[in-house]
């Protein structure tokens, strides 16, 4: 390979693998409580977290994964910074009922539920606090709550978010953008170069 090209590649296979630095330390974990405790499938829940969400998180969501949802879990709390808290426990409310949940994906509340509260960097996603709980349904209509331990790795960001609701963080460009932007201007800025040459010299 000539040398301004194998120059040019490098540059831009060194640019490309550019990611963020992990946070490097586990996320913290906790529990939340049920509000109400113990009601019908059509009450309008409220989960309180044990704790806050420390820093660099700036916003969070709050998932549901149990039978007839999706594999990564229903989005119940859409991603906001609403009401958050570094130091203190704080109130998310689901968006829905469980009832209209069930609805939106064709299924019956049956057994356990497991709702996770995520505290996450809103521009990379890493997340930074995990609380859990859980909602039993003895019936499609009716339930009870309680805590449980997190033993399992962070849940992901599922790949389809509801749009914010107007208290939610701004989403950002995603880190790669300018990256990418820059290898294509070069390597554009190169063969532009290299094809200029040639019609100078045939």
């Amino acid at each position: 390979m000539p040398r301004p090209e194998r120059a040019l590649a490098v540059l831009a296979a060194t640019l490309l693998t550019i990611t963020p630095s992990p946070a490097g330390a586990a996320p913290a974990t906790g529990t939340v409580t049920f509000t109400p405790a113990a009601s019908i499938a059509l009450a309008a829940i409220k989960v309180h977290t044990s704790g806050g969400c420390p820093a660099p998180a700036d916003g969070f969501y709050a998932t549901a994964r149990g039978h007839g949802f999706p594999p990564d879990g229903q989005i119940v709390t859409a991603p906001t910074a609403a009401g958050m808290s570094r130091t203190a426990g704080f109130d998310v409310w689901f968006a829905q009922t469980m009832a209209d949940f069930a609805t939106d994906n064709h299924t019956a509340l049956s057994g356990r539920y497991d709702v996770t509260v995520s505290c996450v960097d809103s521009f990379k996603g890493a997340v930074f606090a995990q609380y859990t709980g859980a909602l039993v349904f003895t019936s499609p209509t009716s339930y009870q709550s309680g805590a449980t331990a997190s033993t399992a790795a962070p849940a992901a960001i599922p790949a389809a978010l509801p749009a914010a609701s107007p208290a939610a963080v701004p989403r950002s460009f995603p880190w790669w953008l300018p990256v990418t932007g820059l290898a294509t201007v070069l390597l554009a800025f190169e063969t532009g170069r290299r094809f200029g040459r040639r019609s100078r010299h045939p």
